[in-house]
């Protein structure tokens, strides 16, 4: 039995807090001892359910009388420090880069191992350049980084490489089937944020609005940038037929009304939304942004990509799908084939593995990676 803490900024929507809780459930099955810090507090919410032996502790409860501007990340480390010297977990599977460096300053001087997971597009989340610096560092540390495509270890410093694994995001199989219902229906998810391009969206739908009546677009999520997009949506005459719909009530919620599914990101880490729909049998429309869709879409054979932030390129293959159907059948059917790669029992194979390997020695690390490299040159 392995004691595994799970480090995360908190515990809401986002594809990490799914991940992670994919991973407690498999491994606390198994017969791990599971716990997950988060730096939310205890009434903030949880989006997802936990077994009663997986221990949760907000520790922006502890963090919070240390909390002042540029000091928060240092209550964060104390508190994230206290929490591993008193629960001695063998091993922590952090998740997001700010947490990771944060995870791998607070082990040092204990017998931890840190598996460190890389969730978005380093090179686009702004960070600041001490925390590059000191990433690049402390990296050294992790017993393995995992990341989600093979090519965001473009962004991992080289003198790590070795020790990085690709593992794709797990997309389950629904247990329906999509069928399209009125009145027809665009759909986006996610956090309302800048990086989810969602003002880009609203200005291609507005731009065919007028020749494709009756379509509807719906935006799921929330975040800081509602009021924005809200007036963007009434200043664009379009509050009768595009929605900010919120947070879904259940998982796959946004699902039920829902003809075709547009993916608007700058960036991304690995779009989980996007594989979901695609599992359900929708037709996908999708930027070609760094990092995720190329991985998952074959454009015009399971659903459609485009130069990222070309808005008039997305609103002509939104348009295309949305006049003809038998596109839209064909392109979800193919879809809904192709997105099996990325299966549950795939992923949760290759985190035991890696576990395995995270736990393993020096020696037997250093044996893994030669056989790897072995491998990589047949």
């Amino acid at each position: 039995m392995k004691n595994i803490l799970f480090v995360t900024s908190g515990l809401g929507a986002g594809g990490a807090e799914k991940i992670i809780a994919l991973l407690a459930q498999h491994w606390s099955d198994a017969g791990h001892k599971i716990a997950i810090a988060s730096f939310d507090h205890a009434g903030d919410n949880t989006y997802h359910s936990f077994a009663a032996s997986v221990a949760l502790h907000r520790l922006g409860d502890e963090a919070s009388s240390l909390r002042r501007g540029k000091f928060s990340k240092v209550a964060d480390l104390v508190a994230l420090r206290s929490l591993i010297r008193r629960e001695r977990p063998d091993i922590v599977v952090s998740f997001l880069t700010k947490n990771n460096l944060l995870a791998l300053v607070a082990t040092i001087g204990t017998a931890t191992k840190v598996v460190c997971c890389e969730r978005n597009n380093p090179e686009r989340q702004g960070a600041h350049a001490f925390w590059n610096l000191a990433l690049s560092v402390a990296y050294r540390r992790a017993s393995l980084i995992i990341c989600q495509t093979a090519a965001v270890t473009r962004c991992i410093p080289h003198a790590v490489h070795d020790r990085i694994k690709v593992i794709p995001n797990p997309i389950k199989k629904w247990s329906f089937a999509h069928e399209e219902q009125s009145p027809p229906t665009l759909v986006a998810v996610g956090r309302l944020t800048h990086q989810k391009g969602f003002d880009m969206l609203i200005d291609a739908f507005a731009s065919i609005a007028g020749k494709s009546k009756g379509w509807l677009l719906e935006i799921w999520g929330d975040g800081p940038d509602r009021s924005q997009l809200e007036a963007q949506i009434r200043g664009a005459g379009l509050e009768d037929r595009i929605a900010l719909k919120g947070l879904s009530e259940e998982p796959g919620g946004w699902l039920k009304n829902a003809h075709i599914f547009v993916l608007p990101s700058r960036y991304e880490g690995f779009p989980n939304v996007l594989g979901e729909a695609m599992a359900a049998g929708l037709p996908v429309v999708s930027f070609d942004c760094d990092f995720g869709p190329s991985d998952m879409i074959r454009h015009n054979h399971n659903g459609m990509l485009v130069d990222p932030e070309d808005k008039t390129a997305l609103a002509k293959a939104m348009s295309r799908c949305m006049a003809y159907a038998p596109l839209r059948k064909r392109l979800g059917q193919t879809a809904m084939e192709s997105i099996t790669q990325f299966s549950p029992a795939n992923t949760l194979c290759a985190w035991d593995d890696a576990l395995d390997e995270a736990m393993a020695t020096p020696e037997k690390r250093q044996s893994n990676l030669v056989m790897r490299s072995v491998s990589a040159a047949k």
